[in-house]
């Protein structure tokens, strides 16, 4: 169906990618300790990466749609080719971008080349409808992680296992076969007339709706405690269960819908956030060379003041860049890089009205 006209960028998607980018830096060098941290930073872990997926996955979405003029089954196929190669292009930047941060060897895993990999497998996903887009992130949601343990022994056998990039796939951390997951979901929503106060509240409410779901069977199942072992019921960051999965999609429906809101009504106060988001993915390689620099220290010994140090320094770095350059470093050379190959192979004719959507 026509979408109706948007602004070059969302400015809530930029809050909530800040949200995703500072809450990483929590898991990283925050301290939740009861003792001497901030314990409700214990959110922190899991949370805003899965939240950073489901925010690339709208991108994706955002970038035919923008060109197109029409949802992603709709789309002409010039439409489709186009952002096809302006994506492939971006997962083969952010695949050994993520390899060479991994070298740098400090205590984070480093979730680029499993996102890389994420976008290469959305290629397919491209023209599926919405209800199928969800489809495809409840199967990955719900069955991802059992395909994971069960594929294991197989490709250890063929000794494959570790062969980069394919390794991403069913990888300890951020598996991509699960992580679609959020990806599917993330283009899903995209679909939606994000600008719109319904469907802002819409996200929110059933974010809440699905935390309280989820906080319910973990109850039922007896506690936290009582799911850490399971397979299927564990609560547990990281652990990749179908009950963690769809708390945190529950959680990230909640941030976005919330963010989206807030950036409409409180722009002003929201602008530094929305200057950090912006250029997410500059401030998170930022922050990995810091702690590479600085030390492991930073992260096994973490105190709340370097964090909050690191995260007033980004916000202040992205708020200069944004008002005397406006788009991050790295998100340029993004947007360039997959443009011009874009424009090379499918053809310039097909090169959309408003070439900044949000997040592109």
């Amino acid at each position: 169906m026509p979408l109706t006209s948007r602004p070059a960028r969302i400015d809530g998607l930029d809050v909530a990618r800040a949200l995703a980018i500072f809450g990483m830096f929590a898991a990283h060098i925050g301290n939740d300790s009861a003792e001497d941290g901030w314990p409700w930073l214990s959110v922190a872990h899991g949370r805003p990466s899965a939240l950073f997926a489901v925010l690339a996955g709208i991108s994706i979405t955002l970038m035919l749609t923008r060109r197109a003029g029409v949802t992603g089954d709709l789309a002409p196929a010039s439409a489709v080719a186009h952002t096809r190669v302006r994506v492939a292009v971006r997962a083969l930047i952010l695949i050994p971008m993520g390899y060479v941060l991994s070298w740098l060897e400090t205590p984070v895993v480093v979730i680029l080349a499993n996102l890389g990999v994420m976008f290469l497998l959305s290629l397919v996903a491209f023209r599926w409808r919405a209800r199928w887009l969800w489809v495809g992130a409840a199967a990955c949601v719900a069955l991802g992680q059992f395909a994971v343990r069960s594929i294991t022994p197989a490709v250890q056998e063929w000794g494959v296992y570790g062969t980069p990039p394919l390794e991403k796939l069913w990888s300890e951390h951020y598996p991509a076969i699960t992580w679609m997951g959020y990806l599917l979901a993330g283009m899903a929503i995209g679909r939606l007339a994000l600008t719109l106060r319904r469907t802002q509240a819409l996200l929110g409410a059933a974010g809440l709706v699905g935390l309280a779901l989820v906080a319910g069977v973990e109850a039922l199942a007896g506690g936290a405690d009582a799911t850490s072992q399971s397979a299927w019921l564990a609560t547990v960051a990281h652990t990749y269960s179908p009950l963690e999965m769809a708390g945190n999609l529950a959680s990230a429906s909640l941030v976005i819908g919330l963010c989206l809101w807030l950036g409409q009504v409180a722009r002003p106060v929201m602008w530094p956030l929305m200057a950090a988001g912006s250029m997410a993915l500059t401030l998170y390689v930022a922050h990995i060379i810091l702690i590479a620099v600085v030390g492991d220290e930073i992260v096994w010994e973490s105190t709340n003041v370097a964090y909050l140090a690191v995260c007033l320094s980004a916000i202040a770095f992205a708020s200069l860049w944004r008002w005397l350059v406006d788009q991050g470093p790295l998100e340029k050379v993004l947007s360039v890089a997959s443009m011009a190959a874009a424009d090379a192979v499918v053809g310039e004719d097909s090169r959309p009205s408003v070439s900044r959507g949000a997040g592109s």
